[in-house]
């Protein structure tokens, strides 16, 4: 178990990790058997590298196998029980071994066995609703529902207030209906967002394309989704609010589906995932998807700048 001090640091790291939209794993001692430096009840943070950020859990042995299997847990999106144990007690716990748990032998002279939970934890998505309408206000109540973060931007001066996570899955929708539709749409497009929708008319929206044009956004309104949702004949507020979230939770699980796909079956190092929007950025066709792609260590000599390196010049600033 943790003292004060301890448990206080453990907080303080949570809350930041948290509060900056990062991905992080929380490693459990659940059962202890012979001599273990670690007892039950001790906890370790882990980031998305490997790292444990705060809390204990033993000497080099169980670190090293604890820390590997929460980058594991978090490319998987699944939590993971990780048995440590000398030789003589590998063939009572290989038949537990599966997906779900990793048995590693434990070298340490001690001989102890040990079992940690390791469960992985992500930003929460979150939503960006634009406008004071009925269909903003029930959008804002299905995301309180779904647990994602939320910011609804009311008005122009809220304008000036946006606070978003640095890391977390960002989802816009403009439903301002004839209130500061230009503004709201000229600030939505300059976020890094999975989606962007508009909920608007196709005879209102062209015509909201051609002041945009004049305004210089032509290439930034191709990533604007109009007419927004998933067809279900909806009418009242809160039905158009139901088929866009709808819409949202697919892009999301399927973003997830495809990253858990193609770890499974080419374990990569990590991705760049990013949509193509406008014809300076690659885009031919006036459509939009998502490219996942996936990186192995050393796949070039230096990664530094992510996606930013397709113009070399702008890789590192």
């Amino acid at each position: 178990m943790m003292d004060n001090d301890k448990k206080q640091d453990f907080e303080k790291v949570l809350d930041l990790l948290e509060k900056k939209g990062s991905s992080f794993a929380i490693a459990t001692v659940i059962r202890t058997m012979s001599s273990t430096a670690a007892k039950p009840g001790m906890k370790a943070i882990i980031s998305d590298k490997g790292k444990i950020l705060s809390g204990w859990l033993g000497g080099g042995c169980v670190t090293k196998a604890v820390c590997n299997t929460a980058i594991e847990t978090l490319n998987h999106k699944k939590p993971k029980l990780v048995v440590l144990s000398p030789d003589d007690l590998k063939k009572d716990l290989k038949e537990l071994d599966n997906e779900q748990i990793f048995h590693k032998k434990n070298y340490c002279p001690s001989e102890g066995s040990m079992d940690v939970f390791v469960e992985p934890f992500y930003p929460k998505p979150e939503l960006i609703v634009f406008g004071n309408t009925p269909i903003a206000n029930e959008l804002i109540k299905f995301a309180e529902k779904f647990s994602f973060n939320f910011l609804q931007i009311k008005n122009l001066k809220n304008l000036k207030k946006l606070d978003l996570k640095q890391h977390s899955e960002k989802y816009i929708i403009i439903a301002t209906q004839g209130n500061f539709d230009l503004s709201a749409i000229k600030e939505a497009i300059s976020i890094k967002a999975s989606y962007t929708g508009l909920i608007a008319s196709k005879k209102k929206f062209e015509a909201l394309k051609n002041t945009l044009i004049k305004d210089g956004f032509k290439e930034n309104i191709r990533q604007i989704t109009c007419p927004t949702g998933i067809f279900i004949s909806a009418i009242m507020p809160e039905e158009v609010a139901l088929s866009i979230f709808a819409e949202i939770i697919e892009l999301n699980h399927l973003l997830f589906k495809a990253k858990e796909f193609l770890v499974k079956k080419f374990n990569p190092s990590g991705f760049n995932i990013g949509v193509n929007c406008g014809k300076v950025s690659g885009q031919t066709v006036d459509h939009m998807h998502i490219h996942i792609i996936p990186r192995y260590l050393n796949d070039v000599d230096d990664p530094t700048g992510g996606v930013r390196g397709v113009i070399p010049s702008k890789q590192k600033y």
